[in-house]
């Protein structure tokens, strides 16, 4: 079972008037960067909140965003000492610059310190230790859940170019061989009449025609393209966090594809080792959501 880096869950959890909420978006990135917004009275539980999410959650850019509600809030009341100071100040100007004119409702309102809101009192720090912690736990379980489902989906996507691969690689196996000793045969005929009648040695003919094709035998890029591939697939179908190590063996593939193009001068095979390279590219951006 593998993990896709894109997740996102929310959870809740109320006690009395006070409900706390989070909030997780999980995308790709290199490492764990984490994110955490809290709101002022909350911010004691930084250090528990990283915490807890980098015991869940190894690998990609995370979000967490929580707020506080509090149904006793949102309330206010009017301070009768403040507007009789604005009322005595208004009078004052009146009478000792001769000013006419009254002072509205609505602008009496909007005097500094008039309303005075009421945010409820606000919760104890246990209790928001509490809920943040249930809430975090909740939200946490459903990014999870998400990135089991997205990291299922990778899963069979990638399965499916590597077998893609394993195919090709096969392929090429097959022709490598057949190819092997009608390549040596080919190459001795074509030295021995560039040469003069007896101008050289058979066995060093030979030789020489051995260590020509030993060159361009591919025998050794496909046997490690077979062990990369096996090690690929075992990673995906056991490992839960495997993807670092399988962008590692994705590398090593493309560098056999490489060395195969190189060395072969057989159509079909050129043809299949840039099949090769191209999934193993669609591999490289699968694995950069894999965890």
């Amino acid at each position: 079972m593998i993990l896709s880096m894109t997740g996102y869950g929310t959870g809740s959890a109320r006690e009395g008037d006070t409900t706390v909420s989070v909030e997780i978006k999980t995308v790709n990135h290199r490492f764990l960067d984490l994110h955490v917004r809290l709101p002022r009275e909350c911010q004691f539980l930084e250090s528990d909140i990283q915490q807890a999410v980098r015991a869940r959650i190894g690998r990609g850019r995370v979000d967490v965003g929580v707020t506080v509600q509090n149904s006793a809030a949102g309330g206010f009341r009017i301070r009768a000492e403040v507007v009789r100071r604005y009322l005595d100040a208004v009078d004052r100007l009146r009478a000792e610059f001769r000013l006419e004119g009254a002072l509205d409702m609505r602008s009496l309102l909007t005097l500094p310190g008039v309303l005075e809101t009421d945010d409820g009192g606000g919760a104890e720090p246990g209790p928001l230790t509490d809920l943040a912690g249930r809430s975090l736990a909740e939200a946490l379980d459903h990014v999870l859940e998400m990135r089991r489902r997205e990291g299922e989906a990778l899963r069979g996507d990638m399965l499916r170019n590597l077998g893609s691969i394993e195919g090709a690689t096969e392929r090429i196996g097959r022709l490598s061989r057949d190819d092997a000793a009608g390549h040596l045969k080919t190459l001795e005929e074509r030295i021995a009449r560039l040469l003069p009648q007896g101008g050289i040695d058979p066995q060093r003919l030979a030789q020489e025609a051995a260590l020509i094709a030993d060159r361009v035998d591919i025998g050794e890029e496909v046997a490690r393209l077979h062990s990369h591939i096996v090690q690929y697939r075992q990673l995906v179908e056991a490992e839960e966090k495997p993807g670092k190590k399988l962008d590692f063996l994705l590398q090593e593939m493309q560098r056999e594809a490489n060395t195969i193009l190189s060395k072969s001068g057989n159509l079909e095979v050129t043809g299949l080792g840039i099949a090769i390279k191209t999934d193993v590219e669609k591999l490289r951006e699968q694995v950069q959501n894999v965890e």
